[in-house]
């Protein structure tokens, strides 16, 4: 389905594929660490227009793709807080379809959303991610690769929460102090415990910078392997996303068939009647647009 906020000039199909490239570039274990808010979003502008379907044709800058998915994640985070309402309210007697139209009008009694909710051709890939943090703009990124050196035992790279700006500043832990001159520093010379502990230290700092080298090796090899994979990734994901925006025609065609044959005359609650009246309506003027 190529409709969507023709506004916005984005289609539903582009929408679909900016939020997998998305996603892709905050969660890449590789390219995704110490990014600037800059290089992030020149990272997301390069991949949508490098790796796009056939049935996106229009180039995007990296302010357009930002403002975008702005609104998305913006949209996207205010309904899952309605839909979390509603639960607390009905945690057993409602369904997940009632549940969500309940949710949606909800959000339309906020003043910025009195149109409804427009992204539902998204809320499934969105729907699940852990919460978006205040800036939007750029999502919590992935962990870093950090090497942990103990007594120059461990080469192996691990992960851990973001403490320094790159690998060559890593943390690394360096054990100096041999138990043998721990038990007898009161027996031998002063010069002596220096000298053993310079040359101790001289070798950690070789294994140190080996292990820097190796982990070097390592991660480019990752990174060339990661970008092949996630072209092929991307090949797969935009002919899903063409197959799900043609269910997602299907599916609406359903939901505004469901809308047409509630009875309202039996709903209680006045919110609800509202929204299905609100949306009969919409339904009604986007296919008089249609022709």
């Amino acid at each position: 389905m190529s409709s969507g906020n023709q506004s916005s000039g984005y289609t539903n199909e582009d929408d679909i594929h900016l939020c997998h490239v998305y996603l892709d570039v905050s969660q890449n274990p590789i390219i995704g660490t110490n990014q600037s808010r800059d290089q992030f979003w020149s990272r997301v502008e390069s991949d949508y227009n490098n790796l796009k379907a056939e049935f996106i044709t229009e180039l995007r800058a990296k302010r357009s793709l930002q403002c975008r998915m702005q609104t998305i994640l913006t949209s996207v985070n205010k309904l899952r807080g309605c839909v979390r309402q509603i639960e607390n309210l009905h945690p057993n007697s409602a369904s997940d379809q009632d549940i969500m139209h309940r949710a949606k009008a909800l959000l339309m009694q906020d003043k910025k959303y009195i149109k409804g909710f427009k992204f539902d051709h998204v809320w499934s890939i969105l729907k699940d991610i852990p919460k978006f943090s205040n800036d939007t703009s750029l999502p919590q990124l992935s962990q870093k690769w950090r090497v942990d050196i103990c007594s120059s035992q461990s080469n192996s790279p691990s992960t851990e929460s973001p403490t320094s700006p790159n690998l060559a500043s890593s943390t690394f832990s360096l054990h100096l102090i041999d138990e043998d001159i721990l038990v007898n520093s009161s027996q031998r010379p002063v010069e002596v415990k220096k000298a053993k502990l310079k040359r101790i230290e001289e070798e950690q700092h070789l294994n140190v910078l080996e292990s820097i080298k190796q982990n070097s090796k390592e991660i480019k090899g990752i990174f060339k392997k990661s970008t092949k994979d996630r072209r092929k990734n991307f090949i797969l994901q935009m002919i899903a996303a063409k197959i799900e925006a043609k269910k997602w025609a299907v599916k609406e065609l359903r939901e505004e068939q469901k809308i047409f044959q509630k009875d309202l005359s039996s709903e209680p609650d006045l919110a609800v009647r509202e929204y299905y009246q609100t949306e009969r309506i919409r339904i009604l003027a986007k296919k008089a647009q249609q022709g």
